[in-house]
């Protein structure tokens, strides 16, 4: 067995002259190399993307109106005897329906004025209504 003080020692590589003072200048060229490939797969996912984005907001859209129409249409098609015998026969109190809907300013004066420009009442009317819904002296 060779002892490894028997192998001759020289050197088997050469380095070229001036390597090592160029070596930071091709590594830094190496590092700050833009990468035009990921450039290009964005350019073609967005190429794509656009058209589906754009047609899924037109279906939203046109799906929403559709469904909004066609309820509108439903509640219409109800006659109002049958709506008032719903009403009436339904559980309904309230506090339950003042938790489930919201009203804003606007939708109150509209109502405000709708309930009102369906009075006709004279004042002898309202004084015998007034009459009836006074309370007991007695309480």
């Amino acid at each position: 067995m060779k002892k490894l003080e028997d192998i001759p020692k020289k050197n088997i590589f050469e380095v070229p002259e001036g390597y090592f003072e160029k070596l930071p200048g091709i590594i830094q060229a190496r590092v700050t190399k833009p990468e035009p490939v990921a450039v290009r797969v964005w350019v073609i996912s967005l190429k794509y993307a656009l058209p589906l984005i754009a047609a899924m907001a037109v279906g939203i859209f046109w799906f929403s109106n559709q469904s909004e129409k066609s309820f509108n249409e439903q509640l219409a098609s109800i006659q109002t005897e049958q709506l008032i015998a719903y009403l009436n026969d339904a559980d309904l109190q309230i506090d339950n329906l003042s938790e489930t809907v919201t009203w804003d300013e606007i939708d109150l004066i509209e109502l405000e004025e709708k309930v009102y420009s369906s009075f006709e009442i004279t004042g002898a009317e309202l004084d015998l209504l007034l009459e009836e819904f006074k309370e007991p002296e007695n309480f």
